[in-house]
């Protein structure tokens, strides 16, 4: 999206009273509208005119503390706060004294607080054990107003620190939330074999012991659960939804196996009913295997796997790649499917080798990857592999962009001219592109990195001149705005966005009806 230029930024200026943008006289000559001429007009208080649920809603998306302090914006804002419908309390504490501080205001707010309900509750600090009683009563305050999304997300400044925050024995009934997220709460595998989270349809568990049973009493006594997030956990081996007849979203977002069983510890995963698949992360000392998947129609295999030295790295390929290779088999049924960064650069290897990705019914691929050269075998095996492709989307500024080194002997007896790469497969025949792809998306394309630029421009040359039956290419552009004032940041991107533009626009194009759109925005 294009922003304003200094001047357009400088020629408006924010009206607090009023609640528009008014010019400012300097830049701007023109007049205000008749209507707003007069003083009583000018100094209308329209935030307060508006009725009490919108401010209330307005104020839901503040933490607690910046909602308390809209109090001194009139009278009538008094008690607006009281009855806002989410309370977020968040704290980055560096010292116990400052969450003993964090704890008495968390106090205060709720002994203040009028509403009959809460939409959400989030409580987000350094725990320590001599507050264990105080966020219990939080706890059970949320809970007696029927909390419809609790969050008990606590964080840690040292790993190995013992204070988890072990959940009361009351919030293990049938509590009233749909959502509950817990991060560093330790739970008690005695008091999961009666759990009974009965009103339970999402629920997201980090940095946490989670045992195979643990994880069974959860499906048995969540009987509406759909989406279950296991973020960092360990102690299981296993994921049977058999367990569960509702769940339907599975996210294992990294895991770990036992020391001593390094690259022998598997995590099966299986899920009949399953329709969706996130397996992302970093993956310490375990693979995963899917047993039955039979039902999902979307996965997401974003992990990384632990590198190894270089004496070993020949075989650290070979295992992970037939783990990959194994995983995509068991996917191959899937309409949607997003490959991250570590395993396109596996299948880029593995396609340089000759070794070809499974078959795939996949329909929508998203490639989450910053890409070079040599991820281009990699985009090319998967097309290869996808003959009913009908969306393609890279996503070149994914969250996680962890890549491994390769090995220098890769370097040496495969390599190639990245520039030129797709005119060798000129001759080469992808279904996708000939009977299927009709939609191409290019997210967050840095148009000062060169390198990156040069691989775009060759994939966009390549996949305009053989899909015939494209309709629409987005790219997305943007540029690093930092040491840049906003006025050389606009020129220099008008120039190169005119250039791009031209180029990409000349390229030949095997379907008469595509069409190239080619947008811009700052970082």
């Amino acid at each position: 999206m294009r922003q304003p230029s200094e001047s357009s930024v400088n020629a408006t200026i924010w009206d607090s009273t009023s609640f528009y943008r008014t010019p400012n006289r300097k830049n701007n000559p023109l007049k205000r509208p008749r209507s707003c001429q007069n003083k009583e007009c000018q100094n209308v208080d329209r935030i307060s005119n508006l009725p009490d649920p919108i401010i209330q809603h307005i104020l839901s998306f503040l933490p607690a503390a910046d909602a308390i302090k809209t109090c001194i914006l009139s009278k009538r804002w008094d008690s607006v706060w009281t009855l806002v419908p989410n309370l977020i309390f968040r704290r980055e504490c560096s010292c116990s004294q400052e969450a003993e501080s964090f704890a008495v205001f968390v106090d205060k707010t709720l002994m203040h607080y009028c509403s009959p309900k809460v939409k959400k509750f989030l409580v987000e600090f350094e725990f320590t054990e001599c507050l264990k009683a105080q966020v219990d009563s939080w706890v059970e305050f949320a809970v007696r107003l029927k909390v419809e999304e609790l969050c008990l997300e606590f964080h840690r400044e040292i790993a190995d620190d013992p204070d988890y925050y072990y959940l009361p024995n009351f919030l293990y009934s049938n509590i009233p939330a749909e959502k509950l997220s817990l991060r560093f709460c330790a739970l008690s595998p005695n008091k999961l074999k009666q759990v009974s989270w009965m009103s339970l349809k999402v629920l997201s568990i980090s940095y946490n012991f989670v045992s195979n049973e643990m994880i069974k009493n959860i499906f048995l006594g969540c009987s509406l659960l759909e989406y279950l997030k296991l973020n960092q956990c360990h102690g299981f081996d296993q994921i049977n939804t058999n367990f569960s007849s509702s769940l339907k979203d599975l996210v294992v977002d990294g895991s770990w196996g036992p020391e001593d069983k390094f690259g022998d510890f598997v995590i099966t995963i299986k899920g009949p009913s399953l329709l969706s698949l996130t397996l992302t992360g970093y993956m310490r000392r375990a693979n995963y295997m899917l047993l039955d998947v039979s039902s999902l129609v979307e996965a997401n295999i974003g992990y990384r796997m632990k590198s190894c030295s270089l004496g070993c790295r020949s075989n650290w390929y070979s295992a992970h790649r037939s783990m990959l290779h194994d995983l995509l088999e068991k996917l191959k049924h899937v309409e949607k499917l997003t490959i991250g960064t570590w395993c396109l650069q596996v299948l880029s290897i593995s396609e340089v080798k000759g070794l070809s990705s499974p078959t795939s019914a996949c329909k929508y691929l998203t490639l989450n990857k910053k890409i070079n050269k040599w991820d281009l075998p990699g985009i090319a095996s998967l097309l290869q592999s996808s003959p009913n492709l009908q969306k393609l989307t890279i996503n070149l500024m994914p969250p996680n962009n962890f890549e491994f080194e390769l090995d220098r002997s890769f370097y040496k007896y495969y390599n190639f001219d990245g520039e030129e790469y797709w005119s060798l497969y000129n001759q080469r025949i992808f279904k996708c592109l000939v009977l299927h792809l009709k939609s191409v998306e290019i997210v967050g394309f840095d148009t000062s990195c060169s390198s990156l630029k040069l691989v775009v421009d060759q994939s966009v040359q390549f996949l305009l001149k053989n899909a015939k039956v494209l309709e629409k290419m987005i790219i997305h552009a943007q540029r690093d705005a930092i040491n840049h004032t906003w006025m050389s940041v606009e020129a220099e991107e008008l120039m190169e966005l005119l250039e791009l533009t031209q180029a990409f626009l000349s390229y030949p194009r095997a379907s008469p009806n595509a069409k190239v759109m080619l947008e811009s925005c700052f970082k």
